[in-house]
């Protein structure tokens, strides 16, 4: 198992989801831990389940919105840790940035959600805040 990626770039399908290209150029895809945002297009997911929240016609806006914070909080890279599991063939994996979890920025600016089948309290704290404050998906 991989301990740690370094990924000199990331491609990102969109905010919760890409591929980690290291400095060899070998590439690993994968989906952050924890966290869910809304989808783009070609809206895969949403064919497959149309009625979940990040399908959500209103919300479909954010989803480019989201992968478009993604990639420029990783401009200059991540390290990325994977967390044990796997989705759809991706590696599940926590990223931070400077030193600052990926997923607890994403969220707490409105662009994802804590993902209630892990719950996890830290970004569970994250989303409250953005709530309260109607920050993104919130407004």
């Amino acid at each position: 198992m991989i301990a740690l990626l370094i990924c000199a770039t990331i491609a990102w399908s969109d905010g919760d989801s890409g591929h980690c290209v290291q400095a060899n150029g070998e590439r690993t895809a994968f989906r952050l831990d924890g966290i869910d945002a809304v989808e783009v297009r070609p809206w895969t997911r949403c064919r497959q389940q149309p009625g979940i929240w990040a399908c959500t016609p209103a919300l479909r806006p954010f989803g480019p919105i989201a992968a478009t914070r993604a990639r420029e909080l990783t401009r200059n890279g991540a390290r990325c840790t994977p967390s044990g599991g796997s989705t759809w063939g991706r590696t599940v994996m926590r990223c931070t940035v400077q030193g600052r979890d990926l997923g607890t920025i994403l969220i707490r600016e409105g662009l994802a959600i804590n993902d209630p089948r892990y719950g996890n309290p830290q970004y569970a704290a994250a989303e409250q805040r953005a709530r309260r404050e109607r920050r993104g998906v919130w407004r």
